[in-house]
């Protein structure tokens, strides 16, 4: 066991290294305090700095003086060390426990660490004072802190400089403070403290009240807060006046860094712009710009433009928001304005350009972004008057609106107009609650800049839940539509599956037009569409040519006002028929006896009829002659007249057999109800019943056959046409305008009362198929003889060249093809042209012209001679003068 000397060797060893540890902090402190960190003011000087001069001037003292007072110097050195090394030994101790009691005070939010056994955490590490004031209180201090410490993030600074706001400086009891700043280079936080008044107090105070309000308005939580993307600083300030405190720095400009965070929403944005603005009030306006992870904002002057300008797109921005909202969209509608309106013509702070995007599934109907525009446009007019907003939707993922402005008379403003009342004018009458109906229009008319007319060239009309299938609607539609422009006509796509109707403006159909001249185009091109079964009506409202398809409407019906040019149209279809006598041949039955008597000179015509018993006659001839040909058919064991004609030409020898393939036959009959007419015979009466069921039958056998029934009549009522006859023509033309009775008789509608009274174009009509359905159409001008176009230039362009009459082409044609014109006795004791080829004999020639009948009285048995005509007759070949029959289109225009 130890001695008791042992032990006390030991304590008194223990003792002196205490001892000696003690008088080295001693020295350090006093050497420390006394001649480097003791700041306290003296005089206006630190300490230190009197020590040093102190120290100098006892030293120079003692130089000049010599040996003369060496006690003196050395006791005021001694004195002076006696009074600094006093002063070190309470001061000092005193600092430090000053500082280890701030390091524990900050520990937490500092994240300070502990001292341990095997490592010791000095204090001064962690706060630095480098320079004291009075009351030995800090002047300047510097915080380490952790890079996990809750005050470690810059946004969460605060929560350290809120610590150290309670420690004491010395200007403290006269209102000072701290001012913090952070050192880029290592990170510490700097802790100055500055006197009342140091405009650095105001901007500590902004920015610690910036940090709490952009930790609101961002719903930052303490999580978010421990990440280090989160920062604020003012980057530049500006003085306003305070109403008690004099002038204060504001900032000017911030900028706040929030990294990742999920701002990408208009409405998020917005939210904390409108929250600045409504709890950040320092006399300025605020301007916001958000860039990827940044949030600058920078103070303007309230009347400034860009002031203006922010407040003009902030009161867009609600407008959008309140339609969004009314409409109850599942996602916010948020908004941009794209453009402003120059200086030059106005306020620039005038909003004349902006988009909108209203979420997904939001204003996805014409209907509601029409009532869109509708508000849109009341509440700009106040604030853009003598401009018009246009609009572009576009419906995707979300659904977008670019808008801008233009001036009334810009196009663009003209075009928004035009397709703003056509969307009023279908809407009013196709709209409904369950049927969307939306006008877009698709391309526009070139225009004239000096004077812009806004005409649609290509529309589109979708009707939503209308049936637009049925026949009703469409020309319901086309008849409204129709009447909302004069200067051009339109043509009209329909896609009933697709519920819309794609139109196409086409110019204006013509108020009179000729007969296209042999050799040109349309000429050809009539004539080969006859040749496959087709007649030419004439050009058609919205563009195009109608053709009357005789394969599949075998039989028609043609009426209409006397005078309007009903005669001309079947001067046309007689005209088609006798050129292609090659594929046709025609039966005429005029009971009237006026306007067709010149057809038998033609060789086409195989019989003419214009008595009862005549027109009786050649009803039954064409009933023989269907049975002819279907006798035929079964025999070959085809269907049609097509097939055989194919069947003949693979196999020749039944053509041998048979005879040549029967051309279309076509039976024409003008003025049906004269024939109807009741008269004293009852045998006569007897074999027009006859006629009328031969002529139901041919209406329901004759069309494989190519057996065609073209019947004229003004007035086809009950009484003068049978219902069953008239149901078999599937091809109706209404010549002008009629009354509602009479357009009913003829095309079981009242399309012919659409045409007015007055002013309706001679030639003018309606024609329909069940398959085209109702189309107006313009009946070419076509004169028997040569003439000049009857009407004015005011009524319709006047060809340059007289218009060729219908006779006049055939004996043209007739010559070229080998045929001499000669004169045959009538029923009256004149003469009458007819054709015959000039390279056979006469008797051979004598088939086509003795099969025709011009009444019973001068009709000439099939196998009886023809009277040969005189000699100078015989050597007659082209056109002969006769005597010409007045049209209906003389009439005075």
């Amino acid at each position: 066991m130890p001695t008791r000397s042992k032990f006390g060797a030991r304590a008194g060893a223990a003792a002196k290294a205490k001892a000696k540890q003690k008088g080295t902090e001693v020295l350090r402190d006093w050497l420390t305090l006394t001649w480097f960190t003791d700041s306290t003011p003296l005089l206006g000087l630190r300490r230190s700095v009197w020590n040093w001069l102190l120290l100098v001037a006892t030293a120079a003292t003692g130089y000049l003086s010599g040996a003369t007072m060496p006690l003196l110097i050395a006791g005021l050195l001694l004195l002076g060390g006696a009074v600094t090394v006093g002063r070190a030994m309470r001061v000092m101790p005193a600092r430090r426990r000053f500082v280890e009691g701030l390091v524990e005070d900050t520990r937490q939010v500092a994240g300070h660490p502990r001292s341990t056994t095997a490592v010791r955490v000095p204090a001064s590490s962690r706060i630095k004072v480098s320079r004291w004031g009075a009351k030995n209180r800090p002047l300047v201090m510097d915080v380490t802190f952790a890079k996990t410490a809750p005050a470690a993030p810059p946004l969460a600074r605060g929560l350290l400089e809120k610590a150290l706001d309670q420690v004491p400086s010395p200007y403290t009891e006269s209102g000072g403070g701290w001012v913090y700043s952070t050192n880029p280079k290592t990170g510490q936080l700097r802790a100055e403290a500055v006197p009342a008044g140091d405009e650095r107090l105001y901007q500590q105070r902004e920015i610690a009240y910036l940090r709490s309000k952009f930790t609101d308005w961002f719903k930052l939580t303490p999580k978010h807060l421990t990440d280090g993307m989160y920062d604020l600083q003012v980057t530049d300030w500006a003085t306003r006046e305070h109403p008690t405190e004099g002038p204060v720095p504001v900032p000017a400009a911030i900028a706040f860094a929030f990294g990742s965070h999920n701002v990408a929403a208009q409405d998020t944005r917005d939210g904390i712009e409108r929250a600045c603005d409504a709890e950040y009030l320092r006399g300025i306006e605020w301007i916001y710009t958000w860039s990827d992870g940044t949030l600058e904002i920078t103070g303007v002057d309230p009347d400034s433009i860009g002031a203006k300008r922010k407040r003009s797109a902030r009161w867009v921005a609600d407008l959008i928001a309140g339609q969004a909202k009314a409409a109850r969209t599942k996602d916010s509608a948020t908004s941009r304005v794209t453009g402003w309106q120059e200086e030059v013509h106005g306020d620039p702070w005038v909003p004349i350009a902006f988009t909108a995007d209203f979420g997904s599934g939001a204003f996805t109907t014409g209907r509601d972004q029409r009532a869109v525009e509708n508000v849109i446009d009341d509440a700009m007019t106040a604030s853009t008057a003598g401009v018009v907003w246009a609009y572009e939707w576009t419906v995707g993922a979300t659904t977008t609106v670019e808008a801008r402005a233009f001036p009334s008379n810009h196009i663009a403003a003209l075009r928004k107009l035009e397709l703003k009342r056509l969307r009023s004018v279908v809407e009013q009458k196709f709209g409904g609650r369950r049927s969307d109906v939306d006008v877009e229009v698709i391309s526009w008319e070139p225009c004239d800049d000096e004077a812009p007319v806004a005409l649609p060239a290509q529309v589109r009309v979708r009707f939503g839940a209308l049936d637009v299938s049925k026949a009703e609607t469409k020309d319901a539609f086309e008849q409204h539509y129709d009447g909302l422009y004069t200067a051009c006509d339109w043509h009209y796509d329909w896609r009933s599956a697709e519920g819309l109707v794609n139109l196409t403006a086409v110019p204006r159909l013509a108020n009179a037009i000729a007969f296209p001249e042999n050799g040109t185009p349309l000429f050809e091109e009539m004539v080969e569409k006859f040749r496959e079964g087709k007649i030419y009506i004439g050009p058609q409202k919205g563009g195009g040519e109608f053709y009357w398809d005789l394969n599949k409407c075998a039989h028609g019906l043609i009426g209409g006002r006397t005078g309007a040019g009903k005669s001309c149209s079947l001067d046309i279809i007689l005209f088609l028929t006798l050129w292609c006598s090659d594929v046709a041949e025609i039966i005429v039955c005029d009971p009237k006896r006026t306007d067709f008597t010149w057809t038998p000179e033609f060789p086409s015509v195989i019989r003419f009829a214009a008595g009862a018993l005549e027109i009786v006659d050649a009803v039954g001839y064409v009933r023989q002659e269907m049975d002819r040909r279907q006798t035929i058919l079964n025999k070959r064991g085809v269907r049609n007249l097509r097939y055989l004609r194919k069947l003949y030409a693979e196999h020749p020898e039944f053509e041998a057999e048979d005879g040549p393939a029967p051309k279309r036959l076509i039976l024409f009959f003008d003025e049906l109800a004269n024939f109807w007419m009741k008269s004293d015979n009852e045998d006569i009466e007897a074999q027009k019943v006859t006629a009328r069921t031969q002529m139901e039958e041919l209406g329901q056998l004759a069309r494989a056959l190519e057996i065609n029934m073209i019947l004229a009549a003004q007035k086809p009522d009950k009484d003068r046409m049978s219902t069953q006859l008239k149901e078999m023509c599937e091809f109706r033309l209404c010549v002008g305008p009629v009354n509602e009775y009479t357009s009913k008789q003829i095309l079981d509608t009242n399309h012919g009362t659409r045409f007015p009274e007055e002013g309706t174009p001679k030639g003018r009509a309606w024609a329909t198929t069940s398959e085209l359905g109702f189309r107006v159409v313009q009946v070419p001008y076509l004169p028997n003889s040569t003439e000049d176009a009857p009407w004015p230039a005011s009524v319709a362009p006047r060809p340059a060249h007289p218009i060729t009459g219908s006779k006049d082409r055939l004996r043209e044609l007739l010559a070229t093809q080998g045929y001499q014109q000669v004169m045959v006795p009538n029923s009256d004791g004149g003469r009458e042209p007819r054709w015959v080829l000039t390279d056979e004999p006469i008797a051979s020639a004598r088939q086509p012209v003795l099969r025709v009948r011009i009444d019973k009285a001068a009709s000439v048995s099939a196998a009886g001679p023809l009277p040969a005509p005189a000699a100078p007759a015989a050597a007659t070949v082209g056109i002969a003068p006769v005597s010409e029959d007045e049209d209906d289109w003389d009439d005075p225009w």
